[in-house]
């Protein structure tokens, strides 16, 4: 699989636009500094630069144990307390952003004493000792949840139906919701790494599906019931998945009728990320150009940091590039606040996920058609209509594919360019959606 194959595979050569007549309407282009709402470099809101960068991002990213939101009900199942989750949606929200979450069942920053699950979850767990294999990582003792037990898949299905139904769709300030099991939630135990199990029961990769990391039925059950809840607001997991030893699917591509997931790469241009990971993206190339996808720039070695943004990226890969083979609409860039300027950190999110180009606007008996084309790398991810004012069309841009064309149609008699722009019930107070024309 190499980088010439992969480019490009998120354009589509087909157009549902159709030229007709009418007399041309002279729109003005409009600009911005900022990335565009939903796309770019994304910080974590712990950043303690996010004040001094917040023009450059339309992303703040967080993660979360469930334990954080989920306990017990002495009732019977479990409650929730969304508060902390709310509290991060309108710490963005302040800042014009939206936000990112990811919710972790094991992870080696928790300890051996803290849990990440309801108390009556966290029964039968099982350890290791894990070597993270990064410069200056000691080795850490992970606990891991037992995924034996049934009721632990149910919880995910029904705490992923509960975050729905608290965050029904985009306008609530969550803007896309990565998911995984394992390690930080990424779609892996790393097994090479694990070593000095407390269990004998789990100390080979196939015991350890199904103990320390849910059997493939169980991923398939919870992964087909998280999309039955997340229908409005875009969700993905790890490129691991592709994994067939611990991933959900047996077959060597992507089966049909999966779950409308996108994707998400933790490690995103590290050194041989062209002969490991692209393999991943292949696997799910039936799906992934229509679908959201993340990454995060590789934390493998410090100059991978310190060079995600150069022209040809730390290891000969630019983030344009990555973001054009692999449909990228953000990345998790946390450290880059310390290596690069402001302007730049946004200029380097211009080059993520949607652009927008008019291609033509004509106007004919009392109907204006607005001709858009997605000039970017990335599906447009939310309902996005065009304006005169206050009056919007019919039909909005959410599913355009990266080079595809769509007409959008108003009703409106005397259109005055000078109100023309493009909005959206979900974007954020001070959003501004930059688009040219041709």
């Amino acid at each position: 699989m190499t980088a010439t194959i992969l480019a490009g595979s998120c354009a589509q050569s087909s157009s549902d636009s159709d030229d007709g007549d009418g007399d041309y309407l002279e729109l003005p282009p409009r600009a911005s500094s900022s990335p565009a709402p939903f796309c770019g470099v994304v910080l974590w809101q712990a950043n303690s630069e996010i004040e001094a960068f917040k023009a450059s991002v339309s992303l703040e990213f967080s993660y979360f144990y469930y334990s954080d939101v989920a306990s017990d009900d002495p009732a019977g199942g479990y409650q929730y307390n969304w508060a902390v989750v709310d509290a991060f949606l309108a710490s963005a929200a302040s800042r014009g952003h939206h936000g990112i979450v990811r919710f972790r069942d094991t992870d080696p920053e928790l300890g051996t004493v803290e849990r990440s699950l309801p108390d009556s979850l966290w029964t039968g767990t099982r350890e290791a000792d894990y070597d993270e294999g990064i410069d200056g990582e000691p080795v850490k003792r992970v606990v891991f949840p037992d995924w034996s037990n049934p009721a632990l898949p149910a919880f995910i299905v029904s705490f992923y139906e509960a975050l729905a139904a608290r965050y029904p769709d985009q306008s609530t300030g969550l803007g896309y919701i990565e998911v995984g099991f394992g390690l930080w939630g990424e779609y892996h135990i790393d097994w090479d790494n694990l070593g000095n199990f407390s269990s004998t029961d789990c100390d080979t990769p196939e015991e350890a599906l199904g103990r320390l990391f849910p059997a493939k039925a169980d991923q398939r059950t919870m992964l087909t019931g998280i999309g039955d809840a997340l229908t409005t607001i875009p969700w993905g997991i790890s490129i691991d998945a592709a994994d067939t030893d611990f991933g959900p699917y047996d077959a060597d591509e992507l089966p049909a009728g999966s779950p409308a997931f996108g994707l998400f790469d933790d490690s995103l241009l590290h050194e041989e990320w062209e002969e490991t990971n692209y393999g991943n993206w292949e696997y799910f190339y039936s799906a992934y150009p229509a679908r959201m996808n993340g990454g995060e720039f590789s934390y493998y070695t410090d100059y991978d940091q310190e060079h995600a943004l150069d022209a040809n990226g730390p290891n000969g890969v630019s983030l344009a590039e990555a973001a054009r083979d692999c449909c990228i609409s953000f990345v998790i860039g946390d450290g880059q606040s310390e290596y690069v300027t402001a302007d730049a950190l946004a200029a380097a999110g211009r080059q993520l996920g949607y652009a927008l180009a008019i291609e033509d606007a004509t106007i004919l008996e009392g109907t204006v058609t607005i001709t858009v084309r997605n000039s970017g790398c990335a599906v447009i991810p939310y309902h996005l209509y065009a304006a005169f004012g206050t009056v919007q069309s019919t039909q909005s841009l959410k599913g355009l594919l990266p080079d595809d064309s769509r007409d959008l149609t108003l009703t409106i008699t005397d259109p005055d360019p000078d109100t023309f722009h493009f909005t959206s019930p979900v974007l954020l107070s001070g959003q501004v959606v930059a688009y040219t024309v041709e």
